[in-house]
């Protein structure tokens, strides 16, 4: 094996590790404080993370596919770029901070804030990492936070309340997101300087992100006003799981995502069909892991074809990952986006039916695997009348 190759496979590996390392920490916090506190108490605190997660979806403004684009296009201005969109996405934060104080009151507002400011560093510096490969010192960031996480919970273990989760996970936040931003403080340029332009550049990387997201959370937000704070928790630890098998994809082909912008279609087409033979293998293997987790630590009993829908449910990403980015290099983001935002709009009108239908977790899930399997089905189609069109 060459020295090429093994350098390829350690970067697989590093940024792999980290990334699960992230979404692990991600599924084992709904399970600690359920552990320490009640179902009850994460279903109430998931309005708020719920919030965020969207708020930062609209904060961050496409900014990681935007730059792995720029940086690819002009390597010799990181640094101005990064700070400029940077400062440039920084307002938003005080918009949805302000927002937060409405919607949930001053004192939640304020952890809001702290919340929001730390994710928006965490996600700003998160290009850097993929672009310079700093996937162990991410990971070593990410443990240390989640040990200071980790202690403050059991020290609340006897009185974890919604207020007291509120301040400790708005302060692991912040914690983490100053992590990054000492990591890369080299980075902040003094030639940084708002460019308001960045948010027409940026727009359909927005779009794309944000359908993204919400075709695979939509189903979460209509269970959050539909059903109970017990479902709603069920379901988000459920959804997160699944999301989390989705997200492996995405750890095969992210540290790469550069040389995808470069590379040719030949190449392009064996990254596909490797990354579906990990589908084959991975979303089977993590289903029963799911199973496992599900039945014994939610305490909830599935059908057979539950999971075979959850199975439809995540493995097209694997089939169709690489494709969007090469989309992406190809400069066609809008078609894209409107598969998306096809499938975000199909996915909330059947999760809401199943949900009215008293079909609960099962019917929620079910409209999402078919938003699924309409996105695969729509890029398939999309790629193959390309495919005709060059050839004649």
């Amino acid at each position: 094996m060459t020295t090429k190759n093994l350098h390829r496979i350690g970067f697989i590996s590093s940024n792999a590790a980290r990334q699960l390392l992230v979404s692990a920490i991600g599924v084992a916090i709904p399970f600690m404080v359920i552990q320490y506190s009640s179902k009850e108490i994460w279903g109430e605190f998931v309005s708020l993370l719920l919030y965020s997660l969207l708020a930062s979806q609209i904060i961050n403004w496409g900014n990681k596919e935007y730059l792995l684009r720029k940086f690819s296009e002009t390597p010799s201005a990181i640094s101005a770029d990064f700070s400029s969109v940077l400062l440039t996405r920084s307002p938003l934060v005080l918009l949805f901070s302000l927002v937060g104080f409405f919607l949930f009151g001053i004192e939640s507002g304020s952890y809001l804030f702290i919340w929001i400011f730390g994710r928006f560093l965490i996600h700003s510096y998160e290009v850097l990492v993929v672009y310079e490969k700093k996937f162990n010192a991410s990971l070593v960031l990410e443990i240390a936070s989640f040990v200071v996480f980790a202690i403050a919970i059991s020290g609340k273990s006897s009185h974890l309340g919604t207020k007291q989760l509120v301040v400790i996970y708005s302060l692991y936040q912040l914690i983490k997101g100053i992590g990054y931003l000492l990591l890369f403080r080299n980075m902040i340029s003094q030639k940084a300087h708002f460019n308001f332009t960045y948010y027409k550049a940026g727009f359909w990387f927005f779009l794309l992100s944000m359908m993204g997201f919400l075709v695979s959370k939509i189903d979460v937000y209509i269970i959050e006003q539909f059903g109970n704070r017990i479902m709603t928790s069920d379901y988000q630890i459920i959804n997160g799981l699944l999301v989390f098998i989705m997200s492996a994809s995405t750890f095969i082909y992210a540290p790469f995502t550069k040389n995808i912008y470069r590379n040719t279609d030949v190449t392009i087409q064996k990254a596909k069909k490797t990354l579906a033979l990990f589908g084959i293998i991975i979303v089977p293997t993590s289903l029963i892991f799911i199973y496992v987790i599900v039945r014994y630590l939610l305490n909830l009993e599935f059908t057979f074809w539950f999971y075979v829908v959850a199975f439809f449910y995540v493995f097209p990403s694997f089939l169709y990952g690489i494709e969007i980015v090469n989309l992406f290099r190809q400069h066609k983001e809008k078609r894209v986006v409107l598969f998306l935002f096809a499938g975000t709009i199909i996915n909330s009108i059947l999760s809401s039916c199943f949900l009215k239908l008293n079909f609960g977790i099962t019917g929620a899930l079910f409209g999402s695997t078919i938003a699924q399997l309409v996105i695969l089905t729509s890029l398939k189609l999309s790629i193959k009348r390309n495919s005709v069109t060059d050839n004649d």
